[in-house]
């Protein structure tokens, strides 16, 4: 559990990542490394806390280890207490870094200690660069736990950051087969299938392993260290199935940390995330300060680099820069130079950070989804990169996310830790929700049947964690409808039967769903992989399905009319069948839409998602913005100074970004008025109105982001804001 006060570290939110997989082999590897010169670059650059290598993926300690192999070219110089003596006698707080499961020296001196890939029947030695050890070996298990001791009981520490805490194969060696068999009495399977039973449980099992792992480092960590903060790289999570950490063991951290290479929706999507798992504030946003950790000398541009900190800043996150090293031990020309330029550009939000945030709407993020159906039946194969192509439930969520915040809704994204806490939404949104367990189906059900608004599409709730797919929706009753078929051709098509969906698809006066529209090229529809045929509803049908001239999955040819025009496969057959269903359960209300309309790029369908949602809120708004839709909203119930906290993101990385304009609408509430309105960093603002009872407050965005604070008094009975997520983590 998180200690009562907080470990310097979490206390700072300027920090960095000093990156050193530095081998060994050649002499002038780390020959100019000097740990007072760095010290002194990172408190010259506004720094206030630094994470250094204990060990790194090399398998190399920068100290004097009894149990490992400390790096030849230090000579026995331990630079991890010299750095660590120069950083604190600085002011700036420190935390260790350990890399587990990546470890060159442990996979190669000990080979049985190594994870043996499924599809090549041995080690990766050949194929990567990374040594990867088996976190089921007791031998392996061991070595980090003395790693760690060494660690923590001969050096002062305010953090401990645990890296790579996954499986990279899909692992077969003796330990692995062992448990699995003593566990669950089944063999490792050869083939992915996510209906097949023995698979799923195998999956399951190597989610409970690295959990398990992770708890047993985290305990010793803490019983060495008390009061410690202690936390693990949870950015793997992200990557899919095949590294198998589940999200969940983020409640194991004393704060929730990853780091992201992705775009700013993937950023948007993980720390509004961050908020929910953490169990403690501030969470941790990584990034590197390249382009990337491969390309080593280009950087990016102080804009780019500052957006994604004012990003992390525009949700309450600390941030940390990864900054590479030389491999002689120098730091990267210009390097501190752009830390320093971004340090300055976040420094005046810090002293806002916190509150409860406010959030009507939660799309539901669930780990158990990062596959895909399209693989299964395949045989397991070495992986060409982590997480694969993009898996159908993460681009659904990502897409839900983009959605809403061009549309200023105020929402969070929760996960299978927050099921306790659904009620604390006004609507929540399951985005193709591919695998669902048993209790998160009585959680939705119960949810809506309280009163909770629901809106889920695709294949939400078809097939189980457990490798079942259901005869129907587990949630049939609750959508209203029930499952008939699959879509077997190319495309599909959404005909609204509704006023307020038609108004939201203008001027399209349909939307198209494509499965495969390259012709030329043979077409066979896999189970799971295109979209719910529905049978009759028994809620109200909002739109049904149109379908090409042919359904089927056959493109034509000059031979073969199959199609209506030569180019397309236009809307032809418009049929009764519903897409879009609403419809009501206990004391709420869902909508279901066979369509995953939000992974969309296309605008209507994107409109037509965010409308349903805003049809889902009604008029139970409690923050609301107008204005340029590249402008993202976040707001945060600051009870003890008795404000919201409004943060105003506009995404830019332009040398020179735009200065929008944007109107903050604040709803009357039932248990407090607004008044007071004060322009936080960044916000100019240009008025404040009360307008048929709402408080409207106009404002410039300069420089990225801007916070204003919104005060109020609390009138009739105490409560929790609305669309609030309760007392902060």
């Amino acid at each position: 559990m998180p200690t009562s006060a907080p470990s310097p570290f979490q206390t700072t939110t300027r920090r960095l990542l000093r990156d050193m997989h530095i081998p060994e082999w050649d002499e002038q590897f780390l020959s100019d490394y000097d740990p007072e010169r760095l010290a002194a670059s990172c408190a010259d650059a506004g720094l206030n806390a630094v994470m250094i290598y204990a060990k790194s993926h090399l398998g190399l300690c920068t100290y004097p280890t009894r149990i490992g192999r400390m790096h030849p070219r230090l000579e026995g110089r331990d630079v991890l207490g010299e750095l660590n003596d120069a950083l604190r006698s600085r002011g700036l707080a420190t935390a260790a870094y350990q890399s587990i499961t990546f470890d060159n020296w442990a996979a190669e001196t000990h080979p049985d200690w190594a994870q043996v890939d499924q599809g090549l029947g041995g080690p990766m030695h050949g194929y990567t660069r990374y040594g990867v050890c088996c976190p089921n070996n007791a031998g392996y298990r061991a070595y980090e736990l003395g790693i760690l001791e060494e660690i923590l009981t001969g050096y002062t520490w305010d953090a401990l950051w645990l890296d790579m805490i996954f499986f990279l194969a899909v692992c077969s060696c003796e330990a692995c087969r062992d448990r699995f068999r003593r566990e669950d009495g089944l063999e490792i399977p050869g083939t992915v299938d996510w209906t097949d039973p023995t698979w799923a449980a195998f999956q399951e099992a190597r989610r409970r392993w690295i959990s398990e792992f992770t708890a047993e480092l985290m305990d010793r960590a803490l019983e060495l260290r008390p009061g410690l903060a202690v936390t693990h790289n949870l950015a793997n999570a992200l990557s899919g199935w095949r590294c198998a950490q589940p999200l969940s063991s983020g409640r194991l951290d004393t704060y929730t940390s990853m780091d992201l290479y992705g775009d700013r929706f993937e950023q948007l999507v993980v720390t509004k995330m961050a908020q929910h798992l953490s169990r403690s504030q501030p969470a941790e946003l990584m990034v590197s300060l390249g382009k990337d950790l491969i390309d080593h000398v280009s950087l990016k541009s102080s804009q780019e680099l500052a957006m994604q900190g004012l990003a992390a800043s525009a949700v309450g996150s600390a941030f940390i820069i990864i900054d590479g090293i030389e491999p002689d031990g120098r730091e990267v020309a210009g390097s501190f130079a752009a830390i320093g330029e971004t340090v300055e550009r976040l420094k005046p939000f810090e002293p806002y950070f916190g509150g409860t945030p406010v959030e009507d709407v939660a799309i539901y993020f669930s780990d158990d989804s990062f596959m895909d159906f399209a693989d299964n039946r395949t045989p397991v194969t070495v992986p060409h990169k982590l997480g694969g192509d993009p898996f159908p439930h993460v681009e659904a969520v990502r897409g839900a996310a983009r959605a809403l915040s061009e549309a200023h809704v105020a929402f969070g994204v929760v996960t299978s830790s927050d099921l306790d806490r659904l009620g604390d939404h006004k609507v929540l949104v399951l985005p193709n929700v591919s695998r669902t367990s048993a209790a998160e189906v009585a959680a939705f059900r119960a949810f809506v049947a309280a009163g909770g608004r629901l809106y889920a599409s695709g294949y939400t709730s078809l097939v189980d964690v457990l490798g079942r797919r259901h005869d129907d929706f587990a949630l049939a009753d609750v959508f209203g409808v029930s499952i008939a078929g699959e879509e077997q051709g190319r495309v599909a098509y959404l005909q609204p039967a509704d006023e307020g969906v038609r108004a939201a698809v203008w001027p399209q006066h349909s939307l198209s769903h494509p499965y495969n529209l390259h012709f030329g090229q043979v077409y066979e529809p896999r189970p799971l992989c295109t979209s719910p045929r529905l049978g009759e509803a028994s809620g109200e049908v909002l739109a049904t399905l149109t379908l090409p001239y042919a359904d089927s999955a056959d493109w034509g040819s000059v031979d073969r009319k199959t199609w209506a025009a030569i180019h397309a496969a236009p809307p032809w057959r418009r049929t009764e069948t519903p897409v879009l269903v609403q419809n009501r359960f206990g004391a709420g209300t869902a909508v279901y839409s066979a369509f995953d309309l939000e992974t969309s790029p296309t605008p209507a369908n994107r409109r037509l998602f965010t409308a349903l949602v805003e049809r889902l809120l009604g008029d139970d708004v409690s923050v609301s913005a107008r204005g340029s839709d590249g402008v993202w909203l976040s707001v945060f119930d600051q009870a003890e100074e008795s404000r919201l906290l409004v943060t105003l993101l506009s995404y830019s990385t332009d040398r020179v970004p735009s200065v929008p304009t944007v109107t903050v609408v604040v709803p009357a509430w039932a248990d407090r008025t607004f008044g007071a309105v004060e322009a936080g960093p960044g916000a100019e603002v240009i008025d404040v109105a009360d307008v048929d009872g709402r408080h409207e407050v106009t404002l410039r965005v300069h420089d990225g982001l801007a916070y204003v604070l919104v005060g109020y008094e609390r009138v009739g009975v105490p409560g929790d804001a609305p669309g609030g997520a309760g007392e902060a983590r």
